[in-house]
């Protein structure tokens, strides 16, 4: 954004004036549906059951993103040992509680103070508006920082996706923040900073029946646990009980009837004051500047890398991330120098760091020509200071026994069930080479390790991978093989595209691009004018079926809630297998139709207007592929 624009936001904030508190309308984040859909799931780690929201396809705690619903179903909540009725009526104790805040103890804080962020393209001029105008209200008061994100791993990105939404502290990689049609307001675009970086809601604290009374009986039916509250053990210790607090519900929060849900024990306390979005409270500036006190000369420099080891094939590249803190002076004077314990294999002018001055910084790795090996890099930043700090990375660069058309022999060590494998780690097994995939999250991972008894080549494939609570997805393929077991895959379709380019498709008349509203699991389908910036893989499976899947993240194409219907939805979601990922192309005209293989229906929108919903049509839709 312009500064012109920037100076004229920043003039709406100074004409705030006096404190206007909440009322109906100005805590959009409280939206419900008009039928509430809830469902109950377990509290990881503990026997108690919660009951949450169920708002397209997410599970929400009022505005808290608590996951995907059918994630949650599986895996629980991840919201531990929270303090629950036991039975309908039944009062929590709190008269033994020490006062603490509302800041949910094993929330991740961001690195040096600092939330880098993107917006996705689809959102419009007054959300961005009132986003930038969010963020100043938190870094003109807090030790905060924002900054456009460049190529750093955690970073938030602010999206547009059904209402006002965040997950609580930084979950790490990409993070939505949703800022929804109604969500245009400065004040929660701040509430749902707050959430990520580390707050609940004001009334959720431990000590909160000390100063409040929740009316259960005028509160929805279903909604109980939107006023769940914390265990003091679960929060930190900060200030008093803020009723000013930007984090706080309104009286009327989930109410049934039009009579409050929440009611302060204080007769002269004016309860229109709770749920104000506005400003932060002068208790919400000084809880963030504790939890995220001020960077100065003196902080220390540290520097972490995102895996402690590579593999990658020879005449090939690798990647991986430092994450470093420090003080700005030192971060924007550091210089790296770089040493190879074998300089046959990754010789030091092969590793490059990334330019800048930001918290996160990405080494690529180019070995020396045609060799293989192993090579252990370590990095030692030296800022102009005198601080430095060293991290070490081991480097393997696998042979290629292919020749560049598959075959050969293999030079690779033998499969071992009492090794460890990762993402690049090549074995031999019955006469041919394999090498592993490790998915975390549907994202190629290279930090996370398996045993390798939990696999075995042949038997642990893409088609039938080992697979352990939907997080974690492991796989062996057949170097020069195709698809992980030896087979060909079945020319299922009858039009046979090239598997190791990367697409962009465009809609046959207007040249719009088929893109995900966001790269975040669940995001619908839409049109939109990028320009060629959404690249799209495609993937055979054995059977001769695509899977079509985002190149950034590894989501796939999907239908919403697996249906086969017409004018189903649209959505990436993590690779599963499931027969609605799979499409095949059909020669249209000059292009292509994507037909899904479980209803038999193309994809389709219906107009070309942008932001146009795509979803399964039974009319014809032409896609171009176009090979970038």
């Amino acid at each position: 954004m312009k500064k012109p624009q920037l100076a004229l936001l920043a003039t709406a904030i100074a004409m705030m004036g006096s404190t206007v508190w909440a009322d109906v309308g100005t805590t959009p984040e409280l939206d419900t549906p008009r039928r509430i859909e809830t469902a109950t799931a377990k509290i990881r780690g503990t026997d108690q059951n919660m009951t949450y929201m169920v708002i397209d396809g997410r599970a929400m705690l009022g505005d808290i993103m608590l996951g995907m619903h059918k994630d949650v179903q599986t895996n629980g909540i991840n919201l531990p040992k929270l303090d629950l009725p036991k039975a309908a009526g039944d009062k929590l104790d709190s008269g033994r509680v020490v006062a603490k805040d509302n800041h949910y103890k094993s929330a991740t804080s961001w690195t040096n103070n600092t939330m880098p962020y993107t917006f996705d393209p689809s959102l419009s001029k007054a959300k961005r508006d009132a986003i930038a105008v969010g963020m100043k209200l938190i870094s003109d008061n807090t030790n905060i920082r924002f900054v456009p994100r460049t190529s750093e791993t955690n970073y938030v990105k602010f999206v547009s996706d059904g209402g006002c939404w965040s997950y609580v502290g930084m979950i790490g990689k990409e993070q939505p923040i949703s800022i929804g049609d109604g969500c245009e307001r400065s004040g929660t675009v701040a509430h749902e900073i707050m959430h990520a970086l580390g707050w609940m809601h004001e009334q959720m604290r431990p000590d909160r029946d000390n100063y409040v009374r929740v009316v259960e009986e005028n509160i929805q039916d279903g909604m109980a646990s939107q006023f769940t509250k914390l265990r003091a053990d679960q929060v930190n210790p900060a200030g008093g009980y803020d009723i000013d607090s930007v984090m706080h519900y309104p009286n009327w929060a989930f109410s049934k009837n039009g009579k409050p849900t929440i009611v302060p024990l204080d007769p002269k306390v004016d309860p229109s004051r709770m749920g104000q979005r506005n400003q932060l409270s002068a208790a919400d500036i000084t809880a963030i500047n504790k939890f995220y006190p001020a960077v100065n000369g003196n902080v220390p420099l540290t520097m972490t890398t995102s895996t402690s080891s590579v593999s990658f094939m020879q005449d090939k590249s690798g990647q991986f991330s430092l994450t470093l803190a420090g003080s700005d002076a030192d971060l924007k004077s550091l210089r790296f120098d770089i040493r190879s314990d074998n300089s046959a294999v990754v010789a030091p002018a092969g590793v490059v760091v990334q330019a800048g001055t930001g918290t996160q910084r990405t080494v690529t790795i180019t070995p020396v020509a045609k060799a293989s090996g192993v090579a252990t890099i370590t990095l030692r930043a030296i800022a102009a200071s005198g601080k430095e700090v060293t991290a070490s990375v081991k480097v393997t660069v696998a042979k290629d026994t292919t020749g560049g058309g598959g075959g050969g022999t293999s030079t690779a060590k033998p499969y071992d069930r009492a090794a460890k494998y990762t993402t690049g780690n090549q074995v031999s097994f019955g006469g041919k080479t394999y090498s592993m995939t490790v998915m975390i999250d549907g994202k190629v991972s290279t930090t996370y390790w398996i045993w390798g008894s939990y696999c075995e080549p042949v038997r642990c494939s893409p088609q039938t991978p080992f697979v352990y609570s939907n997080w974690l997805k492991v796989y062996w393929t057949e170097v020069g093989g195709g698809d992980g077991g030896g087979t060909t895959p079945k020319p299922a379709c009858e039009t046979v595209l090239d598997v190791n380019r990367q697409y962009q498709i465009t809609s046959s008349s207007q040249r719009k691009s088929l893109v995900p509203a966001g790269d975040v699991q669940n995001a619908p389908m839409m049109l939109w004018p990028d320009a060629g910036q959404q690249r799209w893989k495609l993937t055979r499976n054995a059977e001769g079926y695509y899977v079509i899947a985002s190149a950034a993240t590894g989501l796939a194409l999907d239908v919403a809630n697996g249906a086969t219907l017409a004018g189903s939805e649209v959505i990436v979601w993590p690779v599963h297998g499931g027969a609605n990922q799979q499409f095949c192309p059909r020669a249209s005209g000059s292009g292509y139709q994507l037909v899904s293989r479980g209803a038999n229906l193309p994809l389709a929108a219906a107009s070309e207007n942008d932001g146009a919903a795509v979803k399964l049509s039974s009319g014809a839709a032409t896609w171009l592929l176009s090979p970038l």
